[in-house]
């Protein structure tokens, strides 16, 4: 994949989660670590399979596709 920042080459990898699903959530939301199951989100991941991700070093970002 190219950076849509600085169109240099992204390396893949793979995002797993922890003890909880990934997912997003709006700021105005976010309750924190110990609540985030209770708050609805964009789920990332199906428990325990992990997101595929692309990381550029130049710009220190990491994109995912949902």
């Amino acid at each position: 994949m190219i950076c849509p920042y600085c169109g240099e080459k992204m390396e893949k990898g793979i995002i797993h989660g922890d003890r909880y699903k990934l997912k997003w959530i709006a700021d105005e939301k976010d309750k924190g670590p110990f609540l985030q199951m209770f708050i609805k989100g964009i789920e990332l991941e199906k428990e325990g399979s992990g997101v595929e991700a692309y990381y550029c070093e130049t710009d220190g970002i990491i994109l995912i596709k949902i």
